[in-house]
């Protein structure tokens, strides 16, 4: 996809990324490096006898940054991407286990002009998907894009 400037977004505007699954050792390397040290995310033991659900399931950080990534790879804010402004409203409504394949359906729900005539505000809302179209997760992301003109 090619990159999309302010003024290409309209609300009602929709796009779907590519899917990925998700490994166990991803969910391993994030919690490592992020320091996630619950026993939901290190304990397999204590997941299958004291969870909610019996598998091993990645942290809702983790799925946010793989919804980013996802966001990224479809091109569409590549070079014209100013500033991830705020994410809202994000809830999750299940978990993301180990083995899903997840995607992201994003809709734009709100643009406006800035103060500044070479970029805009687009809020979207990204849900998130796994294999058997359930939502995992969803919120609202405003990001400041660059305008093809000034003004």
């Amino acid at each position: 996809m090619e990159p999309r400037y302010f003024e290409d977004w309209k609300v009602g505007d929709r796009i779907e990324t590519l899917g990925r699954t998700v490994g166990d050792a991803e969910i391993s390397q994030f919690v490592a490096l992020g320091g996630f040290f619950e026993e939901l995310f290190i304990n397999q033991p204590y997941v299958e006898k004291s969870s909610l659900y019996p598998k091993r399931f990645a942290p809702g950080a983790l799925t946010f940054a793989f919804t980013e990534g996802l966001i990224i790879l479809t091109g569409c804010i590549h070079g014209v991407g100013l500033a991830l402004m705020s994410v809202d409203n994000m809830t999750f409504k299940r978990p993301l286990f180990a083995g899903d394949t997840m995607r992201v359906v994003v809709e734009v729900i709100e643009t406006r002009e800035s103060s500044r005539p070479d970029r805009g505000v687009v809020t979207f809302r990204h849900t998130v998907l796994n294999q058997n179209d359930e939502e995992v997760m969803q919120c609202a992301v405003k990001r400041m894009l660059r305008r093809r003109t000034a003004g």
